[in-house]
């Protein structure tokens, strides 16, 4: 006999969530498709000319939103959800960050003031984000911090710490 596990927040958890799973299912389609796109640029432009961290995270940028793509209806209509959720949300978000570390990356490769503008900001918002979240929903500080520091930690080692 499997122990049903309390939801941590019942407003938000209690229910499958059926729109957000196609909602996220649909952008990371969108983010696949990009990133098969710009990896047939680069390897018709000339690999070599990237920086191997760039190609690296473009590459499992797609596995890891494919994987999110997969693990996100289950959120939409399974009963037990929360470890999908989970699951695709760790996915999705490094995947994303991947991607947006590649953006930085490459505009540091050219203009790397403009690359530490850009982390800057992507770090300030993400921050503000958390903390409006945090604000409406205080009994989630726990989960929006962990989530706040897996985020610097990937944006850190994936895109600030190479240029450097």
């Amino acid at each position: 006999m499997v122990k049903e596990r309390k939801a941590v927040h019942p407003d938000i958890y209690s229910k499958a969530h059926p729109e957000k799973s196609a909602t996220r299912v649909s952008i990371n389609a969108f983010m696949m498709g990009s990133l098969f796109f710009i990896l047939t640029l680069i390897w018709t432009l000339n690999p070599e000319k990237f920086n191997l961290i760039i190609i690296t995270q473009l590459v499992l940028a797609i596995p890891l939103l494919f994987i999110s793509s997969l693990a996100y209806p289950k959120v939409g209509y399974w009963a037990h959800h929360e470890v999908w959720d989970r699951f695709a949300w760790i996915t999705n978000t490094i995947g994303n960050i991947f991607v947006m570390n590649v953006t930085g990356l490459i505009t540091a490769s050219i203009f790397p003031k403009l690359a530490i503008v850009y982390f800057a900001l992507t770090i300030l918002l993400i921050f503000i984000y958390y903390l409006i979240n945090i604000i409406y929903s205080k009994h989630t500080i726990k989960e929006r911090l962990i989530k706040f520091l897996l985020f610097l930690i990937v944006i850190y080692l994936g895109g600030i710490k190479p240029i450097l």
